[in-house]
């Protein structure tokens, strides 16, 4: 072979191994979102529907997403998981509290996926949690809530009782009585993410208790706003605007975006620097935020809510500074001093002022 053909024969090879170089380069992640529920046009699923769709169209070709609804918590979820691992997903975002310990376990054993967990408190090196400050909202409705309720007599229908439901009610309580020390607070669980029936048949029993004011904590339905615009009373919404289930007598919708977190998720994966950590969105980055206020709250109503809105973002107000007790009237919270995000992490007790139980 002559030094010309031996040329042409390397120049050759090199531009294969370019081409498959390149192919495997451009292959891309493969993200799955699992999710407990079922996917509404509202609600929690809805939310990070709204990311994972977002995703797609600002990293187009890089990554492909799919999503499994729908699968509940404990062993089914972890085959699901391992399924999707075995199926080279290179990153999996686990939509459910329940599917921490799971989520952890598989996490530990292939290192070279990464994983993403809503709400947890447990991290990893390829492990990461993210969760938001749902309480700074709740205040705000609260403080709207406590100034419009004629009764005193507000309720919540709560999901199920973990620490992130458990504050976000408190949060509500604190608020509304900061504003009508003599407001109180009922609380039924349904115990359960998504179970429309349930939901309507609490609002029904609150509504009969004389409740004026209804809020939904958590749940992936509409159904707790739907049955408070029939009934004319004010309400409350979580994770998405719900204006179109209640057009007259919705408040306010407190609402979350993951688009920013998971996006800098991705760009992390993609470029080998993901690190477990956790993450908390608030009123200050806007990754917790409250859809605009029914036309019918008067102004200065409005008014002392984005006043609590801006002083919370700016840290000038903690929605559980002390002093601060709790049901039973032991301190939680000594003046000039507030609880930290360990203790609102962990909080399984109700406020002074609400009415129920947190289920053990």
């Amino acid at each position: 072979m002559s030094n010309r053909e031996l040329r042409k024969a390397l120049a050759a090879m090199l531009t294969g191994v370019l081409l498959v170089g390149s192919a495997v380069a451009a292959d891309p992640l493969s993200i799955a979102f699992l999710y407990q529920s079922p996917v509404d046009e509202v609600g929690w699923v809805a939310q990070h529907e709204a990311a994972r769709k977002q995703l797609e169209k600002e990293f187009g070709p890089r990554i492909k997403t799919h999503l499994i609804a729908n699968v509940k918590v404990g062993p089914d979820g972890g085959r699901v998981m391992r399924d999707l691992v075995d199926n080279k997903n290179g990153l999996l975002v686990l939509g459910s509290f329940g599917y921490m310990d799971e989520g952890l376990k598989l996490a530990a054993e292939t290192p070279k996926v990464n994983f993403v967990h809503a709400s947890g408190f447990k991290q990893g090196p390829n492990f990461g949690t993210y969760n938001a400050r749902w309480y700074e909202g709740a205040y705000v409705a609260g403080v709207v809530a406590g100034k419009m309720t004629k009764s005193n007599s507000l309720g919540f229908v709560g999901a199920v009782p973990i620490p992130d439901v458990v504050s976000t009610i408190n949060a509500f309580a604190v608020g509304a009585r900061r504003v009508n020390p003599a407001a109180t607070v009922k609380v039924i669980w349904v115990n359960e993410w998504y179970n429309p029936g349930r939901e309507r048949e609490a609002a029904q029993a609150l509504v009969g208790q004389g409740v004026d004011v209804l809020g939904s904590a958590f749940q992936d339905a509409p159904a707790v706003v739907q049955y408070a615009e029939s009934k004319g009373v004010w309400t409350i919404g979580m994770f998405s605007d719900v204006s179109r289930y209640a057009p007259t007598k919705l408040l306010t919708s407190i609402t979350h975006d993951w688009t920013p977190y998971l996006r800098q998720v991705v760009n992390d994966t993609l470029a080998g620097t993901f690190k477990g950590a956790p993450y908390l969105a608030s009123l200050k980055d806007k990754g917790v935020g409250l859809t605009p206020w029914n036309k019918a709250v008067p102004a200065s109503v409005v008014e002392l809510a984005k006043r609590a809105e801006a002083d919370i973002a700016a840290g000038r107000l903690h929605p559980f500074a002390g002093p601060l007790k709790d049901s039973t009237g032991k301190q939680r919270a000594a003046g000039g001093a507030a609880l930290s995000d360990q203790e609102i992490a962990g909080m399984n007790w109700f406020v002074e002022g609400l009415q129920g139980s947190v289920p053990r």
